[in-house]
């Protein structure tokens, strides 16, 4: 009996390259650097790999991956800090909405389970229909606490409640939980929790958007997912021009159709949650988001010269001239 073949797995590492070498890839391959020795202080203290093979693929190149049409250092440098800041900017955002969800969820959460020491650790505390997955945010729940209860954390709000109080109320254990593990708080929790969380909602959107109607719970959580998405990009330096969402957002007509988009729309996109964020935002925090963006963007298109700036924007979902079309927000001004 013939003995079954032997699957070899053979690791192919690139070389080391010099700043000086990487220079030399980089001119051998068409792209026009106007000022060597700052693109060498530039690939020094940025990355060859965040840089160029983040953000190549933008910019157009032929079959050989020589760059075409004048392509410069500049542009792709400038791209970079574009991408960079505009992550900046969402994730400020990001995390004053992820302050207000906890707080308004605290807040519902506790005043339901009033009577009970650790309702969220309590498995009665959640959905009937979502048992296993409420196992999973209980057991992270509970890992927190542990964690914080030592005296490495003595400085700790849980510390300090565990030991003076014997308990932890919501309020306090939220700012030490991840978004990821609070997304699935919010959604394994009860109907009832859920709308009533919902419906504080409202007085956000209400400042945005008028009469909004009906804010559902499963609108919200559908919005906060992709909220997690763009946050784990923004927060981990990954790249966001051209990321896609795990699915659409629920399609909620009082927000979508404001920005002609359809229910045939993709809503997968940095735009659907720029746009989702009104939903747990003041006016003043969405305006500031907003109008920083809109200056990043409108900074950007004049240089960029072998690709156009709607190139960018239709990768993010942005409409196509939305630097030109979009009007800064005073948040001084009524909604319309």
């Amino acid at each position: 009996m013939s003995k079954p073949p032997v699957l070899r797995v053979v690791l192919i590492l690139k070389e080391f390259k010099t700043i000086d070498e990487q220079i030399q890839i980089l001119l051998g391959r068409k792209l026009i650097i106007n000022d060597i020795d700052k693109a060498k202080a530039y690939l020094l203290s940025q990355n060859y790999y965040n840089i160029i093979n983040g953000y190549a693929n933008f910019f157009p190149r032929d079959n050989n991956d020589n760059y075409t049409s004048n392509t410069t250092f500049d542009e792709i440098a400038k791209l970079y800090r574009f991408e960079k800041e505009l992550k900046q900017e969402l994730l400020n955002a990001i995390l004053s909405a992820e302050t207000h969800l906890k707080a308004l969820f605290s807040h519902r959460f506790s005043e339901t389970y009033a009577d009970k020491p650790y309702p969220y650790l309590d498995i009665n505390c959640y959905a009937p229909t979502r048992r296993l997955e409420s196992v999973e945010t209980i057991s992270k729940l509970s890992k927190t606490l542990i964690k914080y209860n030592c005296p490495y954390h003595k400085n700790s709000s849980i510390y300090h409640y565990i030991n003076n109080y014997q308990k932890v109320p919501m309020w306090v254990l939220s700012s030490y939980i991840e978004f990821g593990t609070f997304r699935y708080l919010l959604s394994n929790s009860t109907a009832s929790v859920q709308n009533k969380v919902a419906r504080d909602c409202i007085s956000f959107i209400s400042e945005h958007i008028q009469n909004p109607g009906q804010f559902t719970p499963a609108t919200m959580i559908s919005f906060v997912k992709n909220i997690h998405s763009i946050r784990n990009v923004c927060a981990h330096g990954n790249r966001l021009i051209g990321h896609l969402c795990p699915s659409d957002d629920r399609y909620w007509a009082p927000l979508h159709t404001k920005y002609g988009i359809t229910s045939n729309t993709p809503r997968n996109t940095t735009y659907s949650v720029f746009l989702s964020l009104q939903c747990f935002l003041s006016r003043i925090e969405y305006a500031t988001l907003h109008n920083s963006v809109l200056k990043l963007t409108k900074k950007l298109a004049p240089k960029l010269s072998s690709i156009h700036i709607n190139d960018i924007l239709l990768k993010l979902g942005f409409p196509q001239d939305w630097h030109l079309q979009a009007a800064k927000i005073n948040p001084e001004n009524p909604i319309t």
